[in-house]
């Protein structure tokens, strides 16, 4: 209890845990402190304290603070606690954007972390503290931006008129329907008629740092000859094994189909392939066009997508969207369909508009197969991008912009 003229301090050192690494005590916290509020079971652990410390200092002439994961301040997250907050009077009074978090402790906690205070209400000017400086402002959102209180929800479908987003495949094989170039030259030189059931595997990392990776990809229809081919049988046999060890029902059933991936979304044909995780320092996501791939779950797949998309997608436009209300993994960029695609708003363009996009894309991808010999990262490094590729981007974001305004 607080009685007048009180000065109470509460010292404390929440465990920084997002929902899927919650004990069953700290999930039981949780169910304890949101009584059933909406989607709290996607917060943070530290959530609870911010909830309980804004209700504790309400009306009265205090203050909390708490260092934070920074995810609670990004992605699906915003729009699910913020509201919590704002709604009861609280603002916020001073916040520090993200930062790696270090001490002179021997195992340092491999985090970012923000800094948040709340305060009752005020016309008291907000600061906002940033890489050694502080900006004054009337308002400070709940992304830590000098804004108005904005929450964008996670989406199931686009809110603009643009081609729907996909998902890559889960192999949960514990690493034997997936082959190094060595392996894949290995089995193919042995059995020569392995190579129509290996398939090119692009995720995340293969797509922007050029690393080569195949999958096993075999039908029902197909399983019966895929077997006769001995490493194959052996890699089945071990993914079985691997998945009669998980506690998951579904991952213990497809055990019984151990020749495939355990969510298998292979399409075939043309992709547009986005990466889920991308350097904070790009100005743009470094896209992939591919054909008859297997993408995995560390990317985003659009099939049969129109060549504007990709100019859309790969704008700076696009960028300065992920990073305002996209999730971050440490510090860099996280993309989510439902958070960061679903609900970019982009307007209903001509058909004429997309031509000229297409144009633009076309420049883009002919200056990257100038420079064919290195890997996206490379070529996306902003301090040593080539410069044809930069004017192209230059001249495809004038062309985005163009049509939201003339």
């Amino acid at each position: 209890p607080k009685n007048e003229n009180d000065e109470i301090y509460i010292l404390g050192n929440p465990p920084y845990l997002g929902y899927s690494r919650q004990d069953v005590q700290q999930k039981t916290d949780l169910d304890f402190v949101f009584n059933n509020i909406n989607g709290y079971r996607s917060l943070d652990y530290i959530s609870c304290w911010f909830y309980l410390g804004g209700k504790y200092i309400r009306g009265c002439n205090s203050k909390v603070a708490f260092v934070s994961t920074n995810s609670i301040c990004q992605g699906e997250q915003v729009s699910l606690f913020w509201p919590l907050i704002i709604n009861q009077d609280l603002e916020i009074g001073f916040a520090h954007q993200s930062f790696k978090w270090t001490n002179n402790a021997k195992g340092n906690a491999g985090v970012s972390v923000v800094i948040i205070g709340l305060i009752n209400k005020s016309n008291n000017r907000k600061i906002i503290y940033n890489n050694g400086l502080a900006k004054y402002c009337e308002n400070i959102s709940p992304y830590l931006t000098d804004s108005g209180n904005y929450f964008i929800s996670k989406r199931s479908k686009p809110l603009s008129k643009i081609q729907e987003i996909g998902y890559g495949s889960s192999a949960l094989d514990g690493g034997n329907l997936i082959l190094s170039n060595e392996e894949k030259e290995s089995i193919c030189s042995n059995y020569p008629n392995a190579e129509s059931y290996i398939f090119k595997l692009m995720g995340s990392q293969e797509l922007i740092k050029g690393v080569e990776r195949w999958a096993i990809w075999i039908k029902d229809n197909e399983f019966e000859a895929a077997r006769q081919i001995e490493p194959f049988r052996k890699r089945f046999e071990e993914v079985a094994k691997f998945r009669l060890t998980s506690k998951r029902p579904s991952t213990i059933e497809a055990a019984n189909t151990s020749y495939k991936f355990g969510e298998p979304r292979f399409i075939k044909g043309e992709v547009l392939l986005i990466p889920k995780v991308s350097s904070e320092r790009r100005d743009y996501l470094p896209l992939g066009y591919f054909t008859d791939i297997v993408v995995m779950d560390k990317a985003f797949p659009i099939y049969n997508a129109e060549p504007y998309l990709f100019g859309v997608i790969s704008s700076l436009m696009h960028t300065c969207w992920i990073k305002a209300v996209g999730g971050k993994l440490e510090t860099r960029m996280s993309y989510s369909s439902s958070i960061c695609y679903n609900t970019f708003p982009f307007p209903e363009i001509s058909q004429k508009q997309k031509e000229q996009i297409n144009l633009h894309v076309f420049e883009v991808l002919e200056e990257r197969e100038k420079n064919s010999g290195k890997t996206l990262a490379q070529l996306y490094d902003p301090d040593k991008m080539p410069k044809g590729l930069k004017e192209a981007h230059h001249q495809l974001d004038l062309a985005i912009e163009r049509c939201y305004r003339l």
